[in-house]
Order: C-alpha cells, then sequence, then structure tokens
C-alpha cells in the first residue's frame, strides 16, 4: 500500500523538525571537543556532501536550474544562512546550555515572519503578529529568568543574531522557491563548508 504524498510530506516535515531539534544539544556535546568554526563547517560541508550523494544516485530533475540572476539571492542565502547563521549559533552555544540554545532557536520563526512584513511587503495578520509575540516573550522570559537553563547575555544575543541570519536566509530563500531545491542547497551547503 503506497502512502499518500500528504501524509509522508508530513511525516518527512516532522523528522526534518525532530532532527533541527536534537541539533542545538548535540552541538553543544561536540563543542567540548571542536571549536565552533570547525563544527559549523563540518554539519554544512556533511550536509553538502550528502546532496552530491542524493545528485549521483537521483540526476534527473524537473525543477528549473539556477541562472545569473539567481545570483544575488544566492550569495546572501550562502553568506548568511550558510556561514554567520551557523557560526553565530555554535559561538552562541558555546556561552549558554543546549537547552538554552534550542530555545532560542525558535526565535528564527518571527524574525522570519517580521522581515518577510517589513523588508519584503507580505502581509502579516493578526494570529501570525500574536504567535511571534508569544516567541519573542518566550526569550526574553528566559534570558530575565533563566532558573536551571544556563544563558548569558552575550550567548542569547548571539544565538538571536544567528536566527536574524536565518531569517534572512528563508526570505532570499523564498526568491529561489521555483528553481531545484537540491541545486540551492547543494551550493550553500557545499561554499558554507
Amino acid at each position: 500500500m503506497a502512502i499518500a504524498p500528504q501524509r509522508l510530506g508530513a511525516a518527512l516535515g516532522l523528522l526534518a523538525a525532530l532532527s533541527f531539534g536534537v541539533s542545538a544539544p548535540l552541538s553543544k556535546i561536540l563543542l567540548a571537543e571542536l571549536s565552533p568554526q570547525l563544527l559549523a563547517g563540518l554539519l554544512y560541508l556533511g550536509a553538502g556532501a550528502g546532496l552530491v550523494v542524493y545528485r549521483v544516485v537521483r540526476p534527473r530533475t524537473r525543477e528549473a536550474p539556477l541562472t545569473s540572476a539567481d545570483l544575488p539571492a544566492l550569495l546572501g542565502v550562502v553568506a548568511l544562512g550558510g556561514v554567520a547563521g551557523p557560526l553565530l549559533l555554535m559561538l552562541g552555544l558555546s556561552r549558554v546550555s543546549g537547552t538554552a540554545g534550542a530555545l532560542l532557536l525558535n526565535l528564527e520563526g518571527p524574525l522570519t515572519i517580521v522581515l518577510a512584513a517589513v523588508l519584503f511587503g507580505e502581509h502579516l495578520g493578526r494570529r501570525a503578529t500574536l504567535a511571534a509575540a508569544c516567541i519573542l516573550l518566550g526569550a526574553v522570559a528566559l534570558r530575565v529568568s533563566p532558573g536551571a537553563v544556563v544563558a548569558d547575555s552575550l550567548g542569547v544575543a548571539v544565538i538571536a543574531a544567528a536566527c536574524l541570519c536565518w531569517a534572512l536566509d528563508n526570505n532570499l530563500t523564498q526568491r529561489l522557491s521555483l528553481k531545484d531545491p537540491f541545486q540551492v542547497v547543494r551550493i550553500k551547503t557545499l561554499a558554507a563548508g
């Protein structure tokens, strides 16, 4: 019996969210042995290598290839989402607990929404505004009263800056959404790695 595309997509989305959720605590453990710069580079280089293998195994695509007109957005995606974001995250994780880092990564969503509305003219409804505000308040509450969650101000600011880089990356990537997604991510990860 075949799995419906919607169910497969939902399952893969949940798997991606789970993988992303464990990335901050696992990276925190690895930072005991590796420098933030090396770990950030290795993570993206590994992703790029995986996509190269995927390309060799499944070379045919029906997606539109990148063109020279896509170069400015692609350079922004690589610089912000592939280099600056991961490096800032690893530097921030070296100053906060893995739990604090994982919680702070939730800032990416509301920052993406705000930038989409402010810089790119997207519509922001009342519910989206409320949801973004709740996530931002949660990040402020984490810093105001961390309890067992260890987070210093510089670590929090650096992870917030990483989320801002990824928010810009998300909005630039949206401009490339009609292009071959594997090509975009392969270039991003290999160049950043």
